[in-house]
């Protein structure tokens, strides 16, 4: 096995010819190693046809000889069109290309020349688009032509002749699955699924060896996730105790009495404390269903059995009002609850570090200021990441290492598809808060055009005046040429000076220091301001129960998932609440978005729709910087096959040879694969 290894491990100077331009394309690609080459799978597969023979939408590779090639004047004079009339006999295909005019001096009439992308026929005529195009091409058999992503100095033809060089290699890549289960699925043996990703003959072929790939680096990723935590399961060593005398006396602290839903997460978390082994639990719920105070009941149980909690916040808005949340249910405790940010000068920081590394502080609230060096504890025991999907891997692996494996509960008000959540998660425990407090009502939710506003502010000024409070939101701090956007600081004036002269109007927004936008905030809190002008700074951390109204501008232009974490800064009182959309969107999927947002206010339909209209993206951090990175798989399109890995995974973790997924997981993914779990 470790000369096996030593092959796919071995760099490609010593692997290859030496060729200085194509190692440092390769680089670029971040292919470095045999293995590297070998994962290196293309985006996309042509199938090699003569015109006679295509199908609209088919990604097709032809070879013929050029009619003529023009270049065709545009309406946009940023944009010229070059056109080439390519025939093989059998038929002929415009193709189509973008600001490459050049091209009408190397395409010459007579030339033969191969041509692969997408084709499209429209108005009795084939036309493409192509991604790549070839010179001199001598036509080849039928079948599939493989097309990889690629970089600057590198074109297809030579990656492809690259790959082919190494994929003898291929047999001695290990197979991460027990021998018994890839008889029962009955998937292709993996050296012949990289022979046939790389080179194959037909498509029935090249499905079959894709889903052989993929089920594996699935299967791997959530095995390798169990190990992690079976390895933790024997660890007592961070035990704690919770006794009904304690839970009881935590309880004390809040002003309210718990959900039921809140209830039964904080039963999930403290069996969870009273095993070996560490926490790692996803608490999800939608805004206002009371995440805040089942992390600071849960940092409560910790601070009884000697150990500190520290709260990492994306932004200093969240962070502040976290703490105060904090400290007002604290009041009159000897629990020491502070606050550390950027801003804090450098005697009051070096004074709290001290404080916090002697023990002295039980709780710590701050952004990314925790994750500095200077910042250590005495006994960290819990880690609690809010909105845990704005920060990367690294970032809460950095402030995990400030203890001894602490455990780990992250919050997220943005709801994950519950199909995403059980998949992607692996071997996370996840905890749902899907009731809200009682006697919040709905939002109404209502979209407003333009020529509708006037009725709009009238609605608003009628609440204004009956004691309401109203945020308005805008995507920009300051007017742009660019973007035709309503900002912030001039519209604050507009509605001061022309909307409600009647009114007190403040504004803030992400630009302003810290003292300033507290101030201003501290006003709008205590009724001192009718109406708060802001950015999305008040998307989270901002809790003001009179605040009944949000007008938000331009609302097309702003996600699902953040209009309806806009919502949820209003609604928080027994006053009924509103939220006006403000815009003229201009595409199907802006008024989708501004349709969806008024039809329902549950976070897991709309997180659902979001998913399907965005795709997978970034959501819920699944791309944040040090994970690995999937090399055959693909979370948006694979979710199936995911789920169906996650299922086997449990069932068989026991018969996998442990040594054996520990050396393909390396292999496969190097040192990233070890932040799986945070």
């Amino acid at each position: 096995m470790a000369a096996d290894l030593a092959v796919l491990n071995r760099p490609l100077e010593e692997a290859l010819p030496h060729d200085g331009r194509l190692l440092g394309a390769l680089g670029r690609l971040k292919i470095r190693r045999v293995m590297d080459l070998l994962n290196h799978f293309p985006r996309s597969y042509n199938q090699r046809a003569g015109i006679a023979e295509l199908e609209a939408g088919m990604h097709a590779s032809i070879c013929g000889e050029v009619v003529t090639a023009a270049n065709k004047a545009t309406k946009n004079r940023r944009m010229k069109i070059t056109e080439v009339i390519v025939s093989d006999g059998t038929g002929s295909i415009t193709a189509v290309f973008f600001n490459q005019p050049w091209l009408t001096g190397k395409l010459q009439p007579g030339l033969r020349v191969r041509m692969s992308g997408p084709v499209d026929y429209a108005y009795h005529q084939w036309t493409m688009r192509p991604s790549s195009f070839e010179l001199n091409a001598a036509p080849e058999e039928a079948g599939l032509e493989a097309e990889y992503p690629l970089t600057e100095g590198l074109d297809n033809r030579d990656l492809a002749h690259t790959v082919a060089g190494v994929l003898s290699h291929a047999a001695a890549v290990p197979d991460p699955l027990p021998a018994e289960l890839a008889a029962q699925l009955r998937l292709m043996p993996i050296e012949q699924a990289y022979r046939h990703a790389h080179q194959p003959q037909d498509r029935r072929m090249l499905d079959a060896a894709l889903l052989a790939l993929k089920y594996r680096e699935f299967f791997m990723m959530q095995v390798g996730l169990r190990l992690r935590r079976r390895s933790e399961a024997a660890d007592t060593d961070m035990v704690l105790k919770v006794t009904g005398e304690l839970q009881a006396r935590v309880l004390k602290y809040f002003p309210f009495a718990f959900t039921g839903a809140q209830r039964r997460v904080c039963g999930e978390i403290e069996q969870d404390l009273q095993r070996p082994g560490r926490m790692h639990r996803l608490l999800q719920g939608d805004v206002g269903s009371g995440k805040t105070a089942v992390a600071l009941y849960t940092a409560l149980l910790f601070l009884d059995n000697g150990y500190q909690c520290a709260v990492l916040a994306p932004t200093e808005v969240l962070a502040r009002q976290h703490f105060n949340n904090f400290r007002a249910y604290l009041r009159g405790s000897k629990v020491r609850v502070e606050l550390l940010t950027g801003g804090l000068r450098k005697n009051s920081r070096d004074a709290l570090c001290a404080d916090l590394a002697d023990g002295r502080i039980h709780i710590v609230v701050g952004t990314h200021a925790l994750l500095e060096d200077y910042v250590k504890f005495k006994r960290l025991g819990l880690c609690v990441f809010d909105e845990q999907h704005k920060f990367g891997v690294n970032q809460r692996a950095t402030l995990r290492a400030k203890g001894n494996r602490p455990h780990l509960l992250a919050m997220s008000a943005t709801p994950i598809p519950r199909t995403l959540s059980m998949t992607l998660y692996g071997a996370m425990d996840v905890s749902l808060l899907d009731e809200l407090p009682p006697g919040r009502t709905p939002v109404i939710t209502e979209w407003v055009h333009r020529a509708a506003e006037r009725r709009a502010y009238e609605k608003i000024r009628a609440e204004l005046k009956d004691g309401g409070r109203a945020y308005f939101v805008y995507p920009l701090v300051e007017a742009s040429e660019a973007l035709e956007l309503k900002s912030a600081t001039e519209y604050a004036e507009t509605l001061k000076n022309e909307h409600f002269p009647e009114c007190r109007v403040g504004v803030v927004h992400g630009q302003m220091d810290a003292e300033e936008k507290d101030r201003v905030m501290e006003r709008f809190r205590k009724g001192a301001l009718d109406i708060l002008a802001a950015t999305v700074v008040v998307e989270v951390g901002v809790d003001v129960p009179e605040a009944n109204v949000m007008v938000i501008e331009n609302a097309e232009r702003f996600g699902l998932a953040q209009l309806h974490q806009l919502r949820g800064r209003v609604g928080r009182g027994k006053r009924q609440s509103y939220l006006y959309l403000f815009g003229e969107p201009r595409t199907d999927e802006a008024i989708r978005r501004l349709r969806v947002i008024c039809e329902t206010t549950d976070g897991f339909k709309i997180a659902e729709e979001d998913l399907r209209m965005r795709g997978f993206g970034d959501f819920a951090g699944t791309r944040q910087s040090g994970l690995p990175r999937l090399h055959a798989g693909d979370f948006e399109r694979d979710l199936d096959i995911l789920a169906r890995a996650r299922r086997d995974a449990a069932r068989w973790a026991e018969k996998v040879d442990e040594a054996l997924l520990r050396e393909c997981l390396a292999l496969h993914y190097g040192r990233a694969y070890r932040l799986l779990d945070v």
